[in-house]
């Protein structure tokens, strides 16, 4: 649980780290599926020279959409853990979704960006888990404090995106320095780069959006299904069989929602399902 204080940091911020969340044991036996994960995602390829352009940033990079079902055993359980859920239920309501969980090898640095933009009052998130200890230097997560909020990050979108400032001039960042266990978790509006040439970066990450109903807020609602549509079509079926047929008390509501929405259990199967 996030106490009140990690709570206001992250809806004045739009993010907040939890140092040391997992223990070490733990995140050494996570670190280990995931490679092994990634390399079955690969077809048992060992991890190609990723590429990077001129700039440093990603050129290609593994990206495993959703990326649970390669180890059902290791990966599930996060998604059982009152330590990484209970916080996305008291930032976006005890009737939250769980969209999608991915595995990521980058392959060097990311501009400046946002992810999934929900309307005012509506917030999409994630939760980050980073693998290897990264500093400055190593490529960790820069991000842009308050940029969730709509009239700073209209103003960096004009200033980032349109006269081409250089990354790191950008002196309002906060880089969030980590060490595997800590937890990071984010509003998908938040600007958020990694400005390095370092390629290998592994994460993990679990994606939720607050839920929205058509008599509550209609605007609200109308976004969710074309977010939850987009998704669909972006990334393939969200849910195994096998994810829902094991959920418990507090996997099954938040897979449920999006169920009840018509989404989760359609679309093209993209990974690894049922085997």
């Amino acid at each position: 649980m996030l106490t009140p204080e990690q709570v206001n940091h992250f809806q004045t911020y739009g993010f907040v780290c939890c140092r040391k969340l997992l223990n070490e044991s733990y995140m050494a036996s996570l670190s280990g599926a995931f490679d092994a994960a990634m390399r079955s995602a690969r077809g048992g390829a060992e991890c190609p020279e990723l590429s990077q352009d001129e700039r440093g940033f990603s050129a290609s990079r593994q990206q495993v959409v959703p990326f649970f079902d390669y180890d059902a055993e290791s990966f599930y359980p996060l998604l059982d853990d009152d330590r990484i859920m209970a916080p996305f239920g008291q930032i976006l309501g005890d009737d939250f979704i769980f969209t999608l969980s991915e595995g990521i090898i980058h392959a060097g640095g990311t501009a400046w960006h946002t992810d999934a933009v929900a309307p005012e009052g509506m917030t999409s998130m994630r939760a980050a888990l980073y693998l290897d200890p990264l500093g400055t230097d190593d490529g960790c997560l820069s991000v842009i404090p308050g940029s969730h909020h709509t009239p700073y990050r209209e103003a960096l979108r004009q200033t980032i995106d349109h006269l081409g400032i250089a990354a790191d001039a950008v002196t309002a960042r906060c880089s969030i320095v980590n060490e595997p266990g800590d937890v990071l978790f984010m509003n998908h509006k938040v600007y958020h780069a990694s400005l390095t040439s370092r390629a290998g970066r592994r994460a993990i990450h679990i994606n939720c959006c607050q839920n929205a109903s058509k008599s509550g807020n209609l605007e609200h609602y109308q976004w969710l299904h074309r977010f939850l549509e987009g998704e669909t079509r972006s990334w393939g079926r969200f849910y195994s069989d096998q994810l829902i047929r094991t959920a418990g008390l507090r996997r099954r509501p938040m897979i449920d929602r999006a169920l009840d929405h018509g989404f989760g259990d359609r679309g093209p199967v993209t990974h690894r399902q049922d085997q």
